[in-house]
Formats: C-alpha cells, sequence, structure tokens
C-alpha cells in the first residue's frame, strides 16, 4: 500500500505506508511530528547503504562541531570578535548534530543512534565554554531539556540547570521543572518553581503564568 505525497514541483513522492506500519512501535514520536516522507525515505533505504549515508553525515557534523569550537576560541582570543561566522559557532554546530541524529534515528535514544551520549557531550562542553556565553541562550537550554527527557528523573538535570544559572532567564526551564516535579508528585515545589520563574518575570511571562494558571486548576 503506498501513499502519493507532491512536493512543490508536483513530483509525487511514493510513501511506502507498509513500511511505516511494521516499524510504528520503534518510532519515537517528536513533539512537532515527524515528515512522513523522511521517515519512510529512512526506512525503505536498504541497511548496508544506509549505515553508510549515516557514517559519512555524522562524520561531517562531528568535523563541524570541533571545527566550531576551534574557531570559536581562536576567536575570543581576537580584538573583535563580535562579528563570528557560524562556523565559530559551537552551539549552533551541536544543534545540527542533535537535529540530525534525532530526526535519523526514528527509534530515538539507542546505541546505534547515541543521541544520549551526544547531548551529555554538547551540554558539559558548552557549559563553560568561553566563559560559559551559552547559558542562557535558548538553543543551549532545549539541548538540556531534551535530555533530560531521556533521564529517569528530570528534575535533577532542572535543579543542575537552575543552580548552574543554565536558562534562567526563559520560562521553558522552570515549565518544564515544574512538569518534572508535578510527575514525581512533588506539587509543592512545582508550585514554587512556577513563582519562582514568573518573580524572575521569565520570558514568555504570559505563557509561564497561563501555564502556572492551569497548574493550580489541577491542584484543586
Amino acid at each position: 500500500m503506498s501513499l502519493d505525497v507532491e512536493q512543490e514541483d508536483n513530483a509525487p513522492i511514493i510513501v511506502d505506508c507498509d513500511v511505516l506500519e511494521a516499524a510504528k512501535e520503534n518510532i519515537q514520536p517528536l513533539a512537532k511530528g515527524r515528515r512522513v516522507t523522511a521517515l519512510s525515505a529512512i526506512l525503505s533505504t536498504p541497511h548496508a547503504q544506509r549505515e553508510g549515508r549515516l557514517a559519512a553525515t555524522r562524520n561531517r557534523l562531528r568535523m563541524n562541531v570541533d571545527l566550531a569550537l576551534e574557531n570559536s576560541r581562536s576567536a575570543a582570543t581576537e580584538a573583535d570578535s563580535s562579528d563570528a561566522e557560524d562556523d565559530t559557532d559551537p552551539l549552533e554546530a551541536y544543534c545540527q548534530f542533535v537535529s540530525w541524529v534525532v530526526e535519523n534515528y526514528p527509534q530515538g535514544h539507542s546505541a546505534e543512534s547515541g543521541l544520549l551520549e551526544l547531548l551529555e557531550e554538547a551540554t558539559r562542553v558548552l557549559k563553560d565554554h568561553q566563559d560559559g556565553k551559552w547559558r542562557d541562550d535558548i538553543r543551549y537550554l532545549k539541548l538540556w531539556v531534551l535530555y533530560a527527557s531521556y533521564v529517569e528523573k528530570p528534575a535533577i538535570i532542572y535543579k543542575f540547570c537552575m543552580v548552574n544559572e543554565i536558562g534562567t532567564s526563559h520560562a521553558l526551564l522552570y515549565e518544564e521543572f515544574a512538569i518534572a516535579l508535578e510527575r514525581a508528585s512533588r506539587k509543592t515545589h512545582a508550585d514554587d518553581t512556577y513563582r519562582i520563574g514568573i518573580a524572575r518575570k521569565a520570558s514568555p511571562i504570559e505563557r509561564l503564568e497561563a501555564r502556572y494558571k492551569e497548574f493550580q486548576k489541577r491542584m484543586m
């Protein structure tokens, strides 16, 4: 059974729904969803051929990370590094690497994907890189949030972020921390977390306040 999906140039892409159906139990869902065409292409490619392509792209992305780290260190020693290009942004290089792994390994974290190890590396390496310049970057916080989604006790990860002032100006940190605490039946701590974020006027504050009101309704 196949399904035609139209591209912008009206050339149909053949999606093998039988392949998707057979593999659906091993596909980890994403909040933003997954592209059916991309999934079909990944799952339909012969294993040996797919492994070769993945290895080549992985090596390229790894080189991009290493190059960005090296260039950023060099740029930091120059008098004017304010005009740094993308190749001096190791955070962006790591984000692209992680996004590629998530997209191309639908099963999520596994020995084959190495996703958890990559997230551990990215969060650790960038924490104090260039005197911690990435700590309040929303992209860096999102790496921590993704990392926390794969550990048994995510609240520990978020507490670490709070203590080390990682992402503390963003509502996302307090929302995810509070959700983790609520799921662990630590309702009072969850309430405190929302209050701290609101007191700090974490952005976007309107969304954080709305999430807090939803939490309060659940506690009634």
